[in-house]
């Protein structure tokens, strides 16, 4: 049988990791960024499209993907708090 304080710790884990996932999204975010910077430079320079599509997408979904994960975090911090 599992007890209250094993599934609250279990909880607190579980936020300790959506913390990892979110400062790692950040740092993808970050590098992502510098990328596509050094790539609009050699596209100004060589007159081609360089950016790959994909990037564009990923670069606005960002932010999405950062809520979804902070509304996360916020939902198990409550969940355990209520139990």
């Amino acid at each position: 049988m599992t007890s209250v304080g094993e599934v609250k710790l279990r909880l607190e884990q579980g936020c300790e990791l959506l913390g990892d996932v979110y400062r790692c999204v950040r740092e993808a975010q970050t590098a992502l960024d510098e990328a596509l910077e050094l790539l609009a430079e050699v596209d100004a320079t060589s007159g081609e499209d360089l950016v790959p599509a994909g990037f564009v997408t990923a670069r606005e979904r960002f932010a999405d993907e950062l809520e979804l994960i902070v509304v996360s975090q916020e939902l198990v911090r409550r969940l355990s708090a209520e139990l």
